[in-house]
């Protein structure tokens, strides 16, 4: 039976630590609404229709057990491994998190607040109580332009190639299967323009990794011109 780990920046709670997950909630985003009353109506308009849903941020909550199979640990022994893992867990921002449960899927987030330890040392063992701050949204750790199956989930997405050749004006149609808008790394040789919801950029050769040019949920029409290829790199974001 494969035992449960968490992945923190390429550590993995069990393998380097000898923790067991003893019980982890994967919690949901609340939603962030934003509305205004319209005058001398019972009417209010929501922002969402501008800018999309936005919400706060969600958290991961692991208890972890720090135990021995066949003998007990020590209080040194104890001491020493808890100060490995709250170095392991608590410094820095912004750190990578995979779930072994969760597969294809990372977290973006950190702890902010103190984990909470508890040690039996009449029995020698301790309990580790983490709250993990997370972006909203789950990420793909696969990308969508290489199209692997192994990650494919058949209910929601699509197969497509995601790089193009430009000889002449043309749209082609990308599908986003994100619950939210994704910016698009845009991969370019020779020269290319692209144009996507009202937002136009001329590209020479190169990586582009912050353009105006985004991809909303679902179907988006994107038309190209010049001369040259361009491919559209981007992850999934679900909740």
């Amino acid at each position: 039976m494969d035992v449960r780990y968490l992945s923190f920046d390429g550590s993995q709670s069990f393998r380097d630590f000898g923790l067991y997950i003893q019980s982890a909630e994967i919690g949901f985003p609340d939603k962030t609404k934003t509305r205004i009353k319209i005058p001398n109506s019972n009417i209010y308009y929501d922002y969402a229709q501008i800018f999309g849903d936005m919400y706060e941020e969600r958290t991961l909550e692991y208890t972890f057990l720090l135990a021995k199979d066949h003998t007990k640990f020590d209080s040194e022994d104890l001491e020493y491994w808890k100060s490995q893992v709250m170095n392991w867990l608590e410094p820095g921002v912004q750190h990578r998190i995979e779930d072994s449960s969760i597969p294809f899927y990372y977290f973006i987030g950190e702890v902010q607040n103190n984990p909470d330890w508890q040690q039996d040392q009449s029995f020698g063992y301790g309990t580790l109580k983490v709250k993990i701050n997370c972006y909203p949204y789950k990420i793909s750790v696969d990308d969508m332009a290489d199209d692997l199956w192994d990650s494919f989930d058949f209910n929601n997405d699509v197969a497509q190639f995601l790089e193009f050749e430009v000889t002449k004006e043309t749209t082609e149609r990308i599908y986003n299967a994100s619950s939210t808008a994704v910016s698009p790394k845009l991969i370019v040789t020779g020269n290319v323009t692209v144009e996507a919801h009202s937002e136009k950029v001329t590209l020479k050769a190169g990586t582009y990794t912050e353009t105006e040019i985004k991809l909303n949920v679902g179907w988006n029409d994107v038309k190209l011109s010049g001369n040259g290829t361009i491919k559209f790199s981007f992850h999934k974001e679900v909740l």
